[in-house]
């Protein structure tokens, strides 16, 4: 076998080692540091064997600045684990089971008699594919922080929160601006049913004259104004509706543009998430800082529970900080 067969066989085993540490749909980030790390014993000594491996109180190796050198030789330079928990009883099990796994691969014997150019690019195929395991199962698991600093304006708190969307790419600030107008709409208006859909759902607006509709008010969230999005609002205005497009601050311009090269720009209202959720906030809070405290609560955990109805993806759930874990 060639360098590339070798370590699709023993990716194998590697793979049905990692799924065996897997509970109640996760891993912990021990297997996946000592994967990474016992790999990168594999550089050194082959079979592994635990007297080179194992320092008596600890996996060598399994550190904080190791594990973050790999990542970053595979493109990877986020934050992961400051220690690896290389102490940790669990650790060396994980490591023996790994050895017993890797030695006793079918592949084995083919590996070891790589020339050393040859096994170090096993390795690296294998780091990488564990690396895509830490992706999918640490990184795009993770929570999107949030910072609540009551010395701030409540506007400031959305406009962090967005900003951190906007940082993680793809739909996610479009994502998270809809579910928290939703959320938003849902504690200002709890005698209404507030309608939630996914993202790419509502994204098509198959069928429906908005994101929501409040009594006659179609609401629209939209990080990007369209000449199609004013269409909707001219037909919203035809139906007797009234068009509310809440975008973001920064193309609030567009869409009072795009309404006015249509004639519309008296009969749309064109508003700031980051304001409109903030105004809100505060109106409801009647400008304590004590209620403000029991609104964010009450808003975030009513975003979580409306993205974990709604959307697969639990990266787009919000990590409620500690100084509104007592609200």
């Amino acid at each position: 076998m060639n360098p590339e067969s070798i370590a699709d066989v023993l990716d194998a085993d590697i793979e049905r080692w990692y799924e065996a540490q897997r509970n109640d749909g996760t891993v912990n980030r021990n297997v996946m540091a000592v994967g990474l790390i016992m790999c990168e014993h594999m550089s050194t000594h082959f079979p592994l064997d635990e007297s080179k491996w194992f320092t008596g109180t600890q996996v060598s190796l399994l550190g904080g600045n190791r594990i973050k050198k790999i990542l970053a030789r595979h493109g990877e330079g986020r934050p992961f684990a400051s220690e690896g928990g290389r102490t940790s009883r669990g650790s060396q099990d994980l490591a023996r089971s790994f050895q017993e796994v890797v030695n006793g691969s079918v592949a084995a014997g083919e590996f070891g008699q790589l020339g050393e150019d040859g096994q170090l690019s096993v390795i690296g195929r294998l780091q990488s594919r564990m690396v895509g395991r830490i992706r999918a199962d640490f990184y795009d698991r993770q929570r999107l922080p949030m910072e609540v600093d009551f010395s701030k304006q409540t506007r400031h708190t959305i406009d962090a929160l967005l900003a951190t969307a906007r940082d993680k790419g793809g739909n996610a600030v479009g994502a998270v601006g809809q579910h928290l107008v939703g959320a938003m709409l849902e504690v200002r208006h709890p005698d209404l049913e507030i309608e939630n859909q996914g993202y790419t759902t509502a994204d098509q607006q198959t069928g429906r004259a908005g994101d929501f509709m409040v009594n006659d008010t179609a609401i629209h969230v939209t990080i990007s104004p369209t000449e199609a999005l004013l269409a909707k609002c001219q037909a919203n205005i035809e139906q007797g509706f009234r068009p509310m497009i809440l975008t973001l601050e920064d193309r609030i311009g567009t869409a009072r543009s795009l309404a006015d090269n249509i004639g519309i720009e008296d009969r749309v209202a064109v508003r700031g998430v980051e304001e409109y959720v903030a105004w809100n906030i505060d109106d409801i809070a009647r400008y304590s800082e004590a209620e403000t405290r029991r609104v964010l609560r009450q808003l975030f955990d009513t975003y979580n529970a409306r993205v974990g109805a709604a959307e697969p993806d639990p990266s787009l759930l919000v990590e409620i900080p500690e100084n509104l874990t007592q609200a």
